[in-house]
């Protein structure tokens, strides 16, 4: 499974023609080591309330993808976030 990562301030490919977001996709295994290296890392779950209540990852942030425009405020913008 590959999820999405967006690292706010750091240069790269930007999704939707923004360019101050950055995007790359990167494994579990790479988020786990992430995580495992106490990085500031935001999981962002963006699947639906529903779903998300049914099971999620501890400590996830649910924004479903469809709000996701007008609620990407809520994104800490110094974290590496991943969208997921």
């Amino acid at each position: 499974m590959a999820v999405a990562i967006l690292t706010f301030g750091l240069a790269g490919a930007a999704p939707a023609g923004d360019a101050e977001v950055p995007e790359k996709y990167i494994s579990v295994d790479e988020v786990k080591a992430l995580l495992d290296m106490k990085k500031r890392v935001t999981l962002v779950d963006v699947r639906t309330r529903e779903e998300f209540d049914e099971l999620h990852v501890r400590g996830a942030k649910n924004l479903p993808l469809r709000d996701l425009p007008r609620r990407l405020a809520e994104v800490p913008r110094h974290d590496f976030v991943v969208l997921y």
